[in-house]
């Protein structure tokens, strides 16, 4: 499932490979300790946060599309507002991974190793289309999101592997074995996968009243605490 909602993604400097950005603290003093839900909305991380872990996850970011998004976010709230109380997702985009712990030595070798499988990868065109509630696997909040189109899931499952064998490699847990490759729009705290499913028609109908959502496949980023490294695709 999608990996945990992170701040606004802070724009990456690199034009070309993995090459992070500058900082204004020092590295290794990421986060505070404390886990304290009443400042990320009630939600539950799904691994213990310590000092020296960093959050770290694959993607394709939903840029091409992001208005049109935004906007269906804002009228499905509406929509919802008396049945069940859903926050936006801020950043917009399709995992290519799970959310994964790495220590901070681990990260240059971990975004060079990402560099190196890309590289040989070919970008390609697609789109989104049929939306689907998720629950994550701890069954601690609820999704609402937005499905690519069947029509590209052999390529972007091309895409997925490489990402998988540089994680298998560093011994961590691989995508889901099935993958259902989507864009999250929408979450809330606890299981209300029932609720959502019987109002899915509508939200259906309300999501097709916006033009084609275009999810160019031109880049792979990754998420790590608050770095970003960003690699484009042949």
């Amino acid at each position: 499932m999608k990996p945990l909602p992170h701040r606004l993604f802070s724009k990456a400097l690199s034009l070309l490979g993995a090459k992070q950005p500058k900082r204004s603290t020092d590295d290794e003093d990421e986060d505070d300790t404390t886990d304290n839900p009443a400042l990320h909305g009630g939600r539950i991380r799904s691994f213990k946060h310590e000092r020296g872990n960093w959050a770290t996850f694959v993607y394709v970011p939903a840029d091409s599309c992001v208005e049109q998004l935004e906007d269906f976010q804002t009228e499905a709230i509406e929509m919802l507002a008396t049945d069940l109380e859903l926050q936006m997702n801020e950043s917009l985009h399709l995992s290519l991974s799970k959310t994964v712990v790495l220590q901070y030595h681990q990260i240059d070798e971990f975004t060079k190793s990402l560099q190196q499988a890309l590289q040989s990868c070919s970008g390609f065109n697609s789109n989104l289309h049929l939306l689907e509630v998720y629950t994550n696997e701890e069954k601690t909040r609820t999704f609402l999101a937005v499905k690519l189109d069947a029509a590209f899931t052999t390529k972007m499952t091309t895409l997925l592997q490489p990402v998988d064998l540089v994680m298998r490699d560093y011994r961590l847990p691989k995508f889901y074995e099935k993958p259902s490759f989507h864009v999250s729009l929408l979450w809330c705290v606890g299981d209300y996968q029932e609720l959502l499913n019987s109002k899915l028609e509508k939200l259906q109908q309300l999501l097709d009243d916006h033009d084609t959502l275009k999810l160019p496949v031109k880049q792979v980023l990754c998420k790590c605490g608050n770095k970003d490294f960003i690699y484009k695709l042949k």
